[in-house]
């Protein structure tokens, strides 16, 4: 069983899982979060639950159709409903990376990376190359931290 908590501080939540700092609704991360959503159209996958933050900005966009996340860690959801009494859209527990779905989404978005740095640039990949068979032809993703992650695989391609 995962420990799962989300403590309060200073007005914020701080979502820990097994004492490791995974998630927090901040400022900056909600602008980051809202960014994000404002710009997913259509049926759109999401990769990881958190705090629900990027959901929630999903159900506040008036081009989105529908909302299932994949979420690996049960407990996480359980948390979320206990502290908040709710959800935003769908919740399927499986873990990402294999998923499979004969249905294409106009946008998937990814945060099941704990950190934006060069340690998690692996998991950024393997969530971009899972995302790319699930998203319709134009469709986007969309991920936290996309831009750096895009900037450090342009390097390694000898752009910079």
């Amino acid at each position: 069983m995962v420990d799962v908590k989300i403590l309060q501080q200073e007005g914020y939540n701080f979502l820990w899982v097994d004492k490791r700092l995974w998630m927090w609704d901040i400022p900056e991360e909600d602008k980051l979060q809202k960014q994000i959503a404002d710009q997913a159209y259509g049926d759109v996958l999401v990769a990881g639950y958190g705090l629900g933050l990027v959901q929630k900005y999903l159900f506040e966009n008036p081009k989105i159709k529908s909302v299932l996340t994949i979420e690996l860690i049960p407990e996480v959801i359980d948390e979320n409903n206990k502290i908040f009494n709710k959800l935003y859209g769908e919740v399927i527990f499986e873990d990402f990376s294999n998923f499979k779905s004969t249905k294409k989404y106009d946008c998937v978005i990814g945060d099941i990376w704990v950190e934006i740095s060069k340690d998690s640039l692996k998991d950024y990949i393997k969530f971009k190359e899972r995302a790319k068979s699930l998203i319709k032809e134009n469709g986007r993703i969309f991920g936290w931290g996309q831009d750096y992650y895009e900037y450090l695989l342009g390097e390694k391609n000898g752009i910079s």
